[in-house]
C-alpha cells in the first residue's frame, strides 16, 4: 500500500473498487464452485485475468460456506486472492450470521499464514446473496475487530462502491471499534475550500506509519484541539475546529510532490504568503504525523510562535539546562500539574 501500515492495525473503509486497491491480498464474494460470477467476483474475475484465475480455482475444485480458499493475484495489484463464500440470506435462522463471520476469520488466518501485511474485502454475501447491509456490516466488522483483538496485526480495507454503504459502515465501525474507526466528512461540521484560494507543490515523503496517522483523521475533543482533518481517497481536508474552514486541501502523490490548495479568503483565513503556508503545513504535519497526536503542544508551539512575531514573547527560563520560551514552559507546566 502506498499510504499505510504501523505497528497499530487498522480498520478502513473507502469507496473505491476492489480492484483497484494495492493491499497484500483482496478478498473475492466467491460461490461454492469458485467459478466466475457476477458483481464483486466477475470483476475481480476480469481485472486478474480470467483463465488464468479460472484455470487455479478449478485446480481447487470447491470451498465451503463459511471457508476461504487462496490463489495467486496474477493481473492485479494485490499478490493474493482469497476466495471466501459467504451464506445465502434466508432469514438469519439458518446458520447466516456464523457462516458470514466464519468466512471473514478464514480469509484473515488464510491472509496472516501467507504473509500478508494487509487485505481489502467486499461487504461479503450483501449483493447477489442478498444479506441485509447493516447486519452484513455489523458481522464483518465483529469479526475484523475479534479478530485484531486477539493480537494479530494485519491492516484491514473495505472496498465498497456506494456512499451510502460506506457511511453505514464507518457508523458501525463507531459502535462496535471505536479506537480503529477513522474520522469522516460528516463527524464535524464543515465548509468547503472558497473560491478564493492558491496552490503549492509539497515536496515531501511519508513513512507508511505517518501515512496511517494522517488517514486515521483527527476528531477535535477539547478547546485547544485546533484542527479536525479527514482524508477521502488520497486527499486529505483539513479544517480549523472554531470555525469548520477548510484551510489545507492536500493531494497525496506517490511520486512524493503533493498539490495542495490553500485557503486564500482574508475572513477565513489570514496568511497570504505560499513561503510561510508550505513552513506551516509542514510543521503541522510533523505533529499530526506522530504516533499520538499531541495537539495541546501543537497548540502551544503555535502561540507562541504567533508571540514571538509579535514581540511579545521575550522572557526566558532555562528548563532542564535549555532556554526557553517563559510562556511555553509556564503553560507545559500547569498542563503536566492539571
Amino acid at each position: 500500500m502506498p499510504f499505510g501500515g504501523n505497528n497499530m492495525s487498522s480498520i478502513e473503509i473507502r469507496k473505491i473498487s476492489i480492484t483497484d486497491l494495492d493491499t497484500d491480498a483482496i478478498v473475492n464474494a466467491a460461490n461454492d464452485g469458485l467459478w466466475a460470477g457476477g458483481g464483486v467476483c466477475g470483476a475481480i474475475f476480469k481485472a486478474a485475468g480470467h483463465d488464468k484465475l479460472q484455470a487455479a480455482c478449478d485446480k481447487i475444485g470447491h470451498c465451503d460456506t463459511g471457508s476461504a480458499v487462496i490463489t495467486p493475484g496474477f493481473d492485479l495489484k494485490a499478490k493474493y486472492i482469497i476466495h471466501a463464500v459467504g451464506p445465502r440470506w434466508t432469514d438469519g435462522k439458518h446458520d447466516e450470521p456464523k457462516l458470514l463471520y466464519s468466512a471473514y476469520r478464514s480469509s484473515l488466518e488464510l491472509a496472516v499464514k501467507n504473509g500478508c501485511r494487509s487485505i481489502g474485502f467486499p461487504l461479503i454475501s450483501s449483493g447477489i446473496f442478498g444479506y441485509p447491509v447493516e447486519q452484513a456490516w455489523r458481522k464483518a466488522l465483529q469479526a475484523c475487530s475479534d479478530f485484531l483483538a486477539k493480537g494479530n496485526r494485519i491492516d484491514i480495507v473495505f472496498a465498497v462502491l456506494s456512499s451510502g454503504s460506506a457511511e453505514l459502515g464507518q457508523k458501525t465501525l463507531k459502535e462496535i471499534a471505536p479506537q480503529m474507526a477513522t474520522a469522516v466528512k460528516s463527524d464535524w461540521q464543515t465548509s468547503e475550500m472558497p473560491s478564493k484560494h492558491d496552490h503549492f507543490t509539497l515536496d515531501r515523503s511519508f513513512t507508511p506509519e505517518q501515512m496511517k496517522a494522517l488517514r486515521k483523521g483527527n476528531i477535535p475533543q477539547e478547546m485547544e484541539d485546533k484542527w479536525f482533518w479527514y482524508m477521502e481517497g488520497d486527499t486529505l481536508f483539513a479544517h480549523r475546529s472554531w470555525t469548520g474552514f477548510c484551510i489545507y486541501r492536500i493531494d497525496f502523490s506517490p511520486n512524493n510532490h503533493h498539490k495542495v490548495t490553500v485557503n486564500r479568503n482574508p475572513e477565513q483565513y489570514e496568511c497570504t504568503s505560499v513561503d510561510e503556508d508550505r513552513d506551516k503545513l509542514n510543521k503541522l504535519l510533523d505533529w499530526w504525523t506522530e504516533t499520538s497526536y499531541d495537539y495541546y503542544g501543537e497548540w502551544l508551539t503555535e502561540t507562541v510562535d504567533a508571540m514571538k512575531k509579535s514581540g511579545i514573547s521575550k522572557d526566558k527560563l532555562k528548563v532542564a539546562g535549555q532556554e526557553v520560551d517563559a510562556f511555553f514552559s509556564t503553560c507545559r507546566l500547569n498542563r503536566m500539574g492539571s
